[in-house]
């Protein structure tokens, strides 16, 4: 049976069972949501997956915040700041703001923060976020200066909405843990006490999450205070269960909502469907420098052979469905930085399995391929692949079992996905995977040295220039395939006034039920 029917039985049967009138979840004033993905931690320091971001905005400010329907940057725990110099930014505080916990926010928690965040064996996993800060000092209780190791034009999206303030001692209770035999404090394990919309009430690692609403958030915020009482997340790895449950009211909001499902469920009264695009990426990164060792990906002409191999355009259109586009670069065409005019790789079977001949593999090879999300697109390149004689033994694993293979270089090739952080600007993509951090299979000096250039410009046109320049040579060079953009799909409860914006979020602070 396809998947496609599969999930049509699934939807279907639900029906059957669902209830006409009020839902068990409103009438609680309780929303559940799901992904398949299983969460270790809600830490957005130590998991940068797009569920953890999505908990960690209901639950934890940032010093200012990026409206996600206009793009504004407002004040949130900063009331304002300023550049001292190019290499110095002030913030000033709000006054009387509480964390979860009771306890009044000042500037040494912000200090402290950061000063963990930033030290090179802090573990953060999202590193560009934090290393461009040399030290935070907190002069007084209301001011918070950042001294940046070089100009950082990114600094106020990079302090936006991804980068939470924890109480000074927040992490002093983290467990020590026994890594390869070596002992680590394991600081994501640490139940984040924030200011926020909700506080965190319950976690069960790699279930759930339970969010309350917090009945002292400050009413001048720009989130607003939250409406809807309780947020629920938790893990349903398989899609028809999560269509199934939405249906029949288990659930109430879901998203990648398969393309085939999407009409279906628009067509019930109880469900509203709707689709946007996003800042993720889709990407296949090739070990083009070795480090898993001796393998096919480190010939540019195998590496340029599988470009031409997969035809984007028709997994974008017909898999991946509204909202998708065909990815020309390893960046998103919103971010800053990313417009740039490089000749790309058309769907062309014949001149990849001309290439692999050349490269010396006139009959292909067989090399593992890595995923964690979305089996149905990596099949899709598989099958691609395979047609030009490159067979791929797919090793699919949860993201916390495929992350340290990644870090520790042992994937030869890998399907991924990269949202950004939702940040704007291109120093959060192509800067993430090639500035030799241990996502950078490429490890080239010289896209390594525009990249550092291009993030650390004041004058906007220098960095495009750089960036493009570094994006050229990726390209030329084949480093990664980048696949496509997603488009997201989301269904959730008709009763629920939720926006859907082009960030690939849930900004559930701003949900309310229908009256």
């Amino acid at each position: 049976m396809s998947r496609g029917l599969l999930s049509a039985c699934a939807v279907a049967a639900a029906l059957s069972l669902s209830h006409t009138g009020a839902r068990a979840d409103k009438a609680n004033d309780t929303l559940t949501f799901a992904t398949a993905s299983e969460v270790d931690t809600v830490d957005l320091y130590y998991q940068n997956l797009r569920e953890v971001v999505i908990i960690a905005q209901q639950m934890c400010d940032t010093l200012m915040y990026r409206d996600p329907r206009s793009n504004e940057y407002k004040p949130l725990l900063g009331t304002s700041y300023r550049w001292i110099d190019d290499k110095t930014l002030e913030f000033k505080l709000r006054k009387g703001v509480k964390f979860s916990n009771g306890k009044e926010l000042t500037a040494a928690d912000v200090a402290y923060t950061f000063n963990h965040t930033r030290q090179p064996d802090s573990g953060v996993v999202t590193r560009l976020l934090v290393d461009w800060i040399d030290n935070v000092e907190a002069p007084d209780a209301e001011t918070v200066i950042f001294k940046a190791k070089a100009p950082t034009p990114a600094a106020i999206e990079y302090l936006s909405g991804i980068t939470p303030i924890y109480p000074a001692g927040h992490y002093d209770k983290a467990p020590t843990v026994q890594t390869g035999g070596k002992p680590r404090r394991d600081w994501g394990a640490v139940a984040p006490v924030c200011v926020g919309p909700y506080n965190l009430k319950d976690f069960k690692s790699g279930q759930s999450a339970t969010l309350v609403k917090n009945p002292d958030y400050f009413a001048e915020s720009p989130k607003g205070k939250p409406q809807i009482g309780t947020l629920v997340f938790k893990t349903v790895p398989d899609t028809d269960t999560q269509l199934a449950e939405l249906v029949t009211g288990g659930l109430d909001w879901i998203w990648g909502v398969p393309s085939e499902n999407a009409k279906q469920l628009s067509a019930m009264p109880n469900v509203t469907v709707k689709a946007a695009p996003t800042t993720r990426m889709s990407f296949l990164s090739l070990d083009a420098v070795g480090r898993s060792g001796d393998n096919p990906m480190k010939n540019v002409l195998v590496r340029r052979a599988i470009f031409h191999a997969i035809d984007r355009q028709a997994i974008a259109r017909d898999l991946v469905g509204e909202g998708a586009e065909v990815l020309r670069l390893m960046c998103d065409a919103r971010q800053f930085g990313c417009a740039a005019d490089i000749k790309d790789y058309a769907y062309d079977p014949a001149k990849a399995k001309a290439l692999l001949a050349e490269a010396g593999y006139p009959k292909g090879f067989k090399i593992p391929i890595y995923s964690y999300r979305d089996r149905p697109y990596t099949e899709a390149v598989m099958n691609y692949l395979r047609a030009v004689g490159i067979d791929t033994d797919l090793r699919f694993l949860q993201w916390k079992a495929l992350r340290p293979a990644l870090q520790e270089g042992k994937t030869e090739l890998a399907h991924l996905s990269w949202g950004s952080q939702g940040v704007l600007d291109a120093s959060a993509s192509v800067s993430n995977y090639f500035k030799f951090s241990i996502d950078d299979y490429a490890r080239d000096q010289q896209v390594k040295d525009w990249l550092d250039e291009a993030d650390s410009a004041i004058d906007p046109a220098k960095r495009k220039e750089l960036y493009g320049k570094a994006l050229a040579r990726i390209n030329d060079q084949a480093y990664m395939v980048p696949l496509f953009s997603y488009g997201r799909t989301y269904a959730f409860n008709s009763d629920l006034d939720l926006p859907v914006t082009p960030d690939e979020l849930a900004h559930f602070y701003l949900a309310r039920w229908k009256k």
